[in-house]
């Protein structure tokens, strides 16, 4: 591969000057663990590399409405952190497993975002969670739900000219659980044959008065299950519902058939899988701060 020029800034305001002058041409690098690999395979050439990594956008922050993790945070750093491990368990768990450690120390949230994979595993739990990113350019800023970033395999809304700088994250209210599940063909290392994030709000007398159903590697892109999470709200859970919800929300997908599973496998376990994450979100530990 023909090797692009490379420049590290040392301020987010000269990134966006040269994201800004250079566009499409100019492609992003944090941890570059799946960059170097497209760029190897010829899926993206791009004349510039733009480093971040000097750029402070590592940080991770959090007050009494939201937390915002830096786009350059690395899955290290959020299994690293306590407060995340209370607020948001299920991004942790898909932190755990993502990959190995080498991969895990370099690899970035937004990364994982802008790559706009299918499967990528960050997503569901971040989507359970109604993540907004932040899309910087050097003259304005816009703030997006997640679930609305991805338009198809690989593809997203962001223009040439914009960086994606935060993920935020509101702060769930009480009696709040969520899990996520990955099916993989070993038990690491591996790209998610399914992966799902399931969250359940509670009010005080055990009513659901909100559910996220999110599901990846079973569409174009990842989706909400609308209609399962439609059966849960406002009705207490059992058995029988949570069994019409995990049913609902199979089919809700539209799988394909690849190297790693069948479209029919992928249906039949989306059903397992959600049932089994939302059993555990009921049965599991809830925040009631």
């Amino acid at each position: 591969m023909n090797s692009p020029d490379y420049i590290a800034p040392a301020t987010l305001d000269a990134a966006l000057s040269i994201k800004q002058e250079h566009g499409a041409d100019a492609r992003v690098i944090a941890g570059g663990t799946d960059l170097i690999l497209r760029m190897r395979d010829k899926v993206y050439a791009p004349k510039l590399l733009l480093d971040l990594r000097q750029v402070s956008l590592d940080t991770i922050s959090c007050n009494a409405s939201e937390m915002t993790l830096g786009a350059s945070v690395t899955l290290s750093q959020i299994l690293a952190n306590a407060e995340i491990e209370t607020l948001f368990p299920a991004l942790v768990e898909a932190c755990r497993h993502f990959a190995g450690p080498p991969i895990r120390n370099l690899g970035t949230v937004a990364g994982n975002i802008v790559n706009a994979s299918p499967a990528a595993d960050l997503l569901p739990p971040l989507i359970a969670y109604d993540a907004n990113i932040v899309l910087a350019t050097s003259s304005a800023v816009r703030v997006l739900p997640l679930i609305e970033f991805f338009t198809g395999p690989g593809k997203t809304v962001m223009q040439a000219d914009e960086i994606l700088t935060e993920v935020r994250l509101p702060i769930m209210p009480p009696y709040t659980s969520a899990t996520f599940i990955k099916l993989e063909q070993r038990r690491s290392m591996a790209i998610s044959i399914v992966n799902l994030t399931t969250r359940l709000t509670l009010t005080a007398t055990g009513v659901v008065s909100d559910a996220r159903i999110v599901l990846g590697c079973l569409a174009p892109t990842l989706i909400r299950a609308i209609k399962a999470e439609g059966i849960l709200i406002g009705n207490e859970l059992s058995d029988d519902l949570v069994n019409q919800a995990a049913k609902q929300a199979s089919q809700e997908t539209s799988p394909i058939t690849d190297v790693r599973a069948s479209k029919n496998y992928r249906e039949r376990m989306a059903e397992v899988l959600v049932r089994r994450a939302l059993t555990e979100c009921w049965k599991g530990n809830y925040r009631n701060d």
